[in-house]
């Protein structure tokens, strides 16, 4: 205590009070020194020294601090537990949606792929202000885009052939119902910024650059990003896959459609963005075939 009593007037420095705890064996102390004077604005004449001991107060802090950083990590982890069994719930849905839609089989796995593909090249030459939440929530909810096929009478699901305009209609509903269902799967469980993400890219991945999608006839902008990427996905896919009705396009046939689109279909920002990853989708659908 000796030793502390003149560490704590040698650091001192003659301006208000000068607070220090330290320990003596196995208690705590707190110590307190200020100076004084004989007269008002006069020169420092010694010190007031109050050492009190606050061992009982420290304990209660420890375990009040211990009490906190254990019930921060049950929450942390409960928190987790309940997203893992969303995010099987989610995967769960989409895989049953694709045991229904015998025209699409894979779709879901492939375009989470291929997101991840065009994200992480968006990231890596700034051609979006995309953070690393903004891209790890659009990654996430890729493979919500089409829960809503689960709505979806599958005589239309599953048709061989063109669909009739009456058929076409129903069909179209599913971006709709799919922005529904995520509302109500995610709703108090995830946070707000990957709730919206997931909504965007379910409800508009059918919008067009030139107003011409669905389901709202959204122009340019007004379509948000998640979805603009996810409709790069989704249709480079369908070109390039064996659906019942086709044979998978040619890599070649493929991309100039998708360059033909953009401006039109797709955002025309999103141009560089697939020729920087052309490659890379052609060895990925490549590796599956």
């Amino acid at each position: 205590m000796i030793k502390n009593f003149y560490i704590g007037i040698d650091n001192y420095n003659d301006n208000g009070i000068r607070t220090s705890t330290f320990h003596a064996g196995e208690k705590t102390y707190v110590c307190e020194i200020s100076s004084f004077t004989l007269r008002h604005g006069g020169m420092p004449c010694g010190y007031l020294i109050d050492i009190r001991d606050v061992t009982e107060e420290a304990r209660n802090l420890e375990i009040l601090s211990d009490f906190n950083k254990k019930l921060n990590q049950e929450v942390a982890e409960k928190t987790h537990n309940i997203e893992k069994i969303q995010e099987t719930l989610v995967l769960s849905l989409a895989d049953m949606v694709e045991n229904r839609d015998s025209n699409t089989g894979g779709h879901v796995k492939r375009t989470s792929d291929v997101i991840r593909i065009l994200v992480d090249d968006i990231q890596a030459n700034h051609y979006f202000p995309l953070n690393d939440v903004q891209a790890e929530d659009i990654i996430r909810a890729a493979p919500m885009h089409d829960l809503g096929k689960v709505s979806i009478d599958s005589s239309i699901l599953n048709k061989p052939a063109r669909l009739t305009p009456e058929e076409f209609a129903v069909m179209k509903t599913h971006s709709t119902i799919s922005g529904q269902m995520v509302d109500i799967l995610l709703d108090g469980v995830e946070e707000q910024h990957f709730v919206q993400t997931a909504y965007h890219v379910a409800r508009y991945h059918h919008e067009r650059w030139d107003g011409k999608g669905y389901p709202e006839g959204l122009v340019g902008e007004m379509i948000p990003l998640p979805a603009r990427i996810m409709a790069v996905a989704g249709v480079y896919d369908a070109l390039v896959s064996k659906r019942v009705y086709k044979e998978p396009m040619s890599f070649e046939k493929a991309a100039q459609i998708m360059q033909e689109g953009m401006g039109t279909q797709f955002d025309p920002n999103m141009h560089l963005v697939f020729l920087n990853c052309q490659k890379k989708l052609e060895r990925y659908y490549s590796f599956l075939r």
